[in-house]
């Protein structure tokens, strides 16, 4: 009988070198994310928590995935995938405190806060945005702008954060 070549499977065999496994992704950057909740609650502040996870994010598939090649390209998809994740949790959880709060308790609060920081604040434009804050349109504009630029911010600092990471990997497997 004629013996059938059997190939070895490998979980981590990427269709073409740039490509990510994103079944071994997705793991890796939400393990990486709940580091960068831990962190965060340490009272690191977010960009260095996110840029920290999307780092770890790197490592972790390595882990994963001894045998892949992780070019820089690939460490910012990660990294990107761990902010993406990131964002999707905070919005989760700022849809969740609205929920359970009235419109009016969430509107104080943040104005609260901003007055806080207007306060704090040399800038003349801030009593204008104040001054919209307090309408209704201009509230949602500034919290719609809020989570645009968070989201953009998470991204960023977490796509850095991967890129770094696997530079540094494939500079180490060099040497």
């Amino acid at each position: 009988m004629p013996e059938a070549a059997i190939e070895k499977y490998t979980s981590c065999a990427p269709s073409s070198p740039s490509a990510l496994e994103w079944p071994q992704a997705l793991p890796s950057a939400a393990l990486s994310l709940l580091a960068a909740i831990f962190l965060i609650s340490l009272g690191v502040p977010v960009g260095l928590a996110m840029f920290a996870a999307g780092f770890l994010s790197v490592l972790l598939y390595r882990r994963r995935c001894p045998g892949t090649h992780l070019t820089a390209g690939m460490g910012t998809r990660l990294g990107a995938l761990t902010g993406g994740l990131g964002f999707g949790v905070l919005a989760v959880m700022l849809a969740l405190w609205t929920v359970f709060r009235s419109g009016k308790e969430i509107h104080d609060a943040l104005q609260k806060y901003l007055q806080q920081y207007a306060g704090r604040s040399s800038d003349p434009h801030m009593q204008q945005v104040m001054d919209l804050f307090n309408t209704p349109d201009g509230f949602a504009f500034i919290m719609v702008m809020t989570l645009v630029m968070t989201l953009i911010a998470f991204t960023i600092f977490s796509s850095l954060g991967g890129a770094i990471g696997a530079f540094l990997l494939h500079r180490k497997e060099q040497l």
